[in-house]
């Protein structure tokens, strides 16, 4: 679909039909708990939108995860390019803004309903394409859970290298300590293969010793392929794994979140970041490292933005609260 986003948004809007006010909403759950809907997710998958202040909401939401996927990750045509992955995006980076719980559940429901109104609107002018955002937002609504009811401001660890050592899975503790030394999303860190490591050598900007990681772009937040480092010590340590195991793989993010939550208490600091809280502990550290270096704040941020895979330093600034 050509034009600006603020127009697609609206003609998916208007042309998927989704908008019907005047119509009961009670009657139209007794007619999809008859058809078979029994859980609030089942409902949601069925229902419309009925009033204009619901509409007006959900709306300002659609344009403002549109604008996020062009600005953040390339996306020119919804109809065309929209996939779970870029509502995933738009989540997580919420979850970094640290907006409030309240608020992550509005827009996760404005975009679990935005997939009723795309796939109305697929069907309404006969493209055949259908569209799961849903699916792909589980992780992130647990993450945002476990997380945003507690946010006070930062969510990075007090000492993050005693919260790894306190984890007693061998595992779950070179994942916290790639995740901390690299910056790495939880789930560019679930698995590494050995064609991967890039070997060792030196930090363009500090000159400290490290180990290189290549990150492919499909496994990477909107498709943006990086290389990172950690210590060399870490970097030895997955060496020596994947020389065992054949890869680095963390299987279930439920139990590293466990593990991390245990450690935590271990080591007498808050759990408030989650896997996530380890890449907080990254971008302040790396921004301050940057800056002893030699590079000024501006070039610090927009450096350690691109470590981390975003696009704009504002992001980044985030973490440094």
């Amino acid at each position: 679909m050509r034009g600006s986003i603020n127009y697609q948004v609206n003609q998916i809007f208007l042309k998927s039909e989704i908008f019907t006010p005047g119509v009961s909403k009670h009657a139209e759950k007794a007619v999809a708990r008859e058809s078979g809907a029994q859980t609030w997710a089942d409902l949601g998958k069925f229902l419309n939108v009925y009033s204009y202040n619901t509409a007006k909401t959900y709306k300002d939401v659609w344009h403002q995860f549109g604008h996020y996927c062009r600005q953040e990750l390339g996306v020119r045509d919804l109809e065309k390019s929209l996939t779970g992955e870029h509502v995933k995006s738009f989540l997580e980076s919420r979850i970094a803004d640290g907006v409030r719980f309240s608020t992550f559940q509005k827009e996760a429901a404005a975009l679990s309903k935005f997939e009723n109104a795309i796939n109305k609107f697929a069907v309404n002018t006969g493209s055949e394409r259908t569209y799961d955002f849903r699916s792909a937002m589980t992780d992130v609504r647990q993450e945002a859970a476990q997380i945003l009811e507690r946010f006070q401001g930062t969510r990075a660890y007090t000492d993050p290298d005693r919260l790894a050592q306190n984890i007693s899975n061998d595992n779950y503790r070179l994942g916290a300590q790639i995740q901390h030394g690299g910056g790495t999303r939880l789930y560019e860190t679930s698995k590494i293969d050995l064609d991967q490591l890039s070997g060792r050598g030196t930090d363009p900007h500090t000159g400290k010793a490290v180990g290189f990681i290549r990150l492919d772009p499909a496994d990477t937040k909107g498709g943006k392929g990086r290389t990172i480092s950690i210590s060399p010590e870490t970097y030895s340590q997955l060496e020596a794994h994947i020389a065992q195991h054949g890869e680095f793989r963390i299987s279930d993010s439920n139990s590293y979140r466990d593990a991390l939550k245990q450690a935590a208490g271990q080591s007498n600091q808050e759990y408030t970041g989650g896997s996530h809280g380890l890449r907080w502990n990254y971008a302040q550290e790396r921004v301050s490292e940057l800056q002893r270096a030699g590079l000024t704040y501006d070039q610090a941020i927009s450096q350690t933005s691109w470590d981390m895979g975003h696009e704009r330093a504002d992001i980044t600034e985030h973490y440094l609260k």
